[in-house]
């Protein structure tokens, strides 16, 4: 009687759990036995699932027991359904969005079986499998695949790579997540559970962690590394940044003083070596959670063994093509986490390097930075042009551009030739331009040239995969380019729709003359370029997709002594039941205690020492000798 109609609720709320259920082969029939109040039980594979004295009372508390973090939490992750005891109670003291992870169809069926639950099974989502999970909220859709499904990265755990989601920041699970283990069914199920190993790794990062972002002392990662130090800091994390381009003009000395390379890598070995001690220096001042490298940071290989050792988690993003710069070889190993903008034959060659935790994560935008900006007139005059070109003068584009110097053309950069050519066109004499400047120049632009740099080709590369910070930027800034077609472009805007790209010099002039003389539909790509960047193509996207994939991977935070240890986590260990637990729960408030914390504490109390205090003041004693 009460399957149907659980069931019927079920099939609105849950079609496929409800298909499965009634699907299910009756391999196995969990044992429903009375308590001694009366109400049912349930065994499983000799384990019961609740107490065989008072389920309600059980459920009571249980709750109780958790109170400050379901108080503290708008999300709530539960280990375990039964027969729903908890889950009834647990709705009855919160408002916030309940998801349990229940893999056991015998044990839902059972539930629904014994207990009308219509009111829960429309209040809370149940997820039996895994790799169904995603880390975006009901309402919003996920539009990114899972790594594994999108063949995105690789993570050491093997089967667990939770999906990513793009869209809506809004959409994510929050810093305020709380896990609650109905122990029972964990101790039935280990396995699975383990795999929520994830899940928990997430709560523990978005509480917020330190995080030391190391920049390079020269070079495009550098505005970078600024862009994701702000946006994890405003995702809520504690973010210090070590900016070393102060030490940059070190580093062109160490070029002007000698001609002798083997003398100069010398130079940039001792730079490096001084600039990691100084990392670790930091580590044991700030204490951080992670190390997060951009790509050509100063940490050479014993700093990162040092970091290691001590179990201090390390990322590093390069941003750049590993066709070019090949040190990626010497230190992807050596990081727990790497991240690439290129997939494909790079995956292959990080498959045979033996690295395991790889994942790919594309360039982006800062919307604080690349935005419309309006233009007074004498901006526009100065910043505009019908063509205009930002970046340096790599190889190609010296040969490439020499096809364009008939046309109302500025180019804005550093290592530009002088020549007769190209010198009324160079701006500022070829000196490097700021953000700030840049972004004035794409928008005074009636059309922007994005060529990707090539050493080695005189025009478009045609093996061109990754896609650069550039075409992001642009488009962030509502302002419209023409790009050279990459292998990874059509996977991040929709090609003639968002963004136009050009196959060769002859094309692209063709798509100038165009462009120049049809404004709205310049206007239109423009601004459905922006939006795609506002809505995928942000550092804040990038960002929670790294953490996640940390989560994903099991990750698990340095435990420095000062800070002590987490009071969610002790209670838990501690069980539900007995002193220890209730006197570890008026910590509840502090996040982290301390052995200090809770001698002075005891110290400070009146009354009688309890058998608890008596056994901290003597741990102390010995932590003491």
């Amino acid at each position: 009687m009460f399957f149907e109609k659980n069931i019927t609720v079920l099939r609105k709320v849950n079609p496929g759990l409800a298909l499965a259920l009634l699907n299910r082969e009756a391999i196995s029939n969990p044992e429903i036995l009375h308590a001694k109040n009366g109400m049912p039980s349930l065994k499983v594979d000799s384990i019961a699932l609740h107490s065989l004295y008072d389920p309600v009372k059980e459920a009571e508390d249980w709750v109780k027991h958790h109170e400050q973090k379901i108080q503290d939490s708008s999300s709530i992750f539960v280990l375990g359904f039964g027969l729903g005891y908890h889950i009834v109670e647990l709705c009855k003291n919160t408002d916030g969005e309940l998801i349990v992870f229940e893999p056991r169809l015998d044990v839902l069926e059972a539930a629904l079986e014994t207990f009308c639950l219509t009111s829960i099974l429309a209040r809370v989502r149940i997820v039996t499998d895994l790799k169904q999970f995603s880390f975006v909220k009901k309402g919003n859709t996920p539009l990114t695949p899972s790594p594994l499904e999108r063949g995105a990265g690789v993570c050491n755990r093997g089967e667990l790579s939770p999906p990513l989601g793009k869209g809506d920041t809004g959409g994510f699970y929050n810093n305020n997540i709380a896990i609650l283990e109905h122990k029972p069914s964990v101790k039935l199920n280990p396995e699975y559970f383990k795999k929520v190993t994830a899940i928990k790794s997430l709560e523990k990062i978005n509480r917020g962690i330190k995080i030391l972002v190391v920049g390079p002392v020269y070079g495009g990662s550098l505005p970078i590394a600024g862009y994701c130090s702000s946006t994890l800091r405003k995702m809520g994390h504690t973010v210090e940044l070590m900016d070393n381009s102060r030490f940059s003009d070190a580093l062109f000395f160490a070029d002007e003083v000698t001609k002798d390379r083997a003398r100069y890598k010398r130079l940039v070995e001792i730079l490096t070596a001084f600039l990691s001690e100084a990392v670790i220096a930091r580590c044991e001042a700030f204490k951080p959670r992670l190390v997060f490298a951009l790509a050509q940071a100063p940490l050479n290989a014993e700093c990162l063994e040092i970091l290691r050792a001590n179990k201090i988690p390390t990322a590093f993003w390069f941003v750049e093509d590993f066709r070019v710069m090949g040190y990626w070889r010497k230190i992807a190993r050596s990081y727990d986490y790497f991240f690439t903008i290129q997939k494909g034959d790079f995956f292959e060659e990080l498959k045979k390097e033996g690295v395991k935790n790889y994942h790919y994560l594309p360039l982006a935008a800062s919307h604080d930075e690349h935005r419309e900006n309006k233009l007074n007139e004498e901006e526009k005059e100065h910043y505009g042009s019908d063509v205009s070109f930002v970046g340096a003068g790599y190889y190609n584009r010296r040969h490439f551009f020499r096809g364009l110097l008939d046309l109302d053309f500025k180019i804005w950069g550093n290592g530009w030739p002088q020549d007769q050519g190209y010198a009324k066109y160079i701006q500022r004499g070829g000196q490097r331009i700021e953000t700030e400047e840049t972004v004035k120049i794409f928008n005074a632009s009636e059309i922007n040239i994005n060529l990707h740099s090539s050493t080695y080709h005189k025009g478009i590369n045609p093996f061109g995969d990754f896609v650069n910070p550039r075409t992001f930027e642009i488009a962030s800034c509502g302002a419209f380019q023409l790009t050279d077609r990459r292998k990874e472009l059509e996977e991040l805007f929709d090609l003639g729709e968002e963004i136009v790209v050009f196959e060769d010099l002859e094309d692209l002039r063709l798509k100038i003359s165009y462009y120049l003389e049809h404004s709205e539909e310049r206007k239109t790509i423009a601004e459905k370029a922006r939006q795609r960047v506002l809505k995928e193509h942000t550092y804040e996207h990038r960002m929670r997709e790294l953490l996640e994939f940390l989560a994903a991977c099991g990750y698990e935070p340095p435990v420095w002594k000062e800070e002590g240890e987490s009071v969610h986590e002790l209670i838990d260990e501690a069980g539900s039941e007995g002193e220890l637990a209730e006197y570890l729960s008026k910590f509840a408030g502090k996040g982290r205690i301390t052995l200090s914390d809770i001698i002075k504490e005891i110290e400070n109390g009146e009354g009688d020492i309890s058998r608890t205090e008596s056994i901290f003041l003597l741990m102390n004693e010995l932590v003491k000798k």
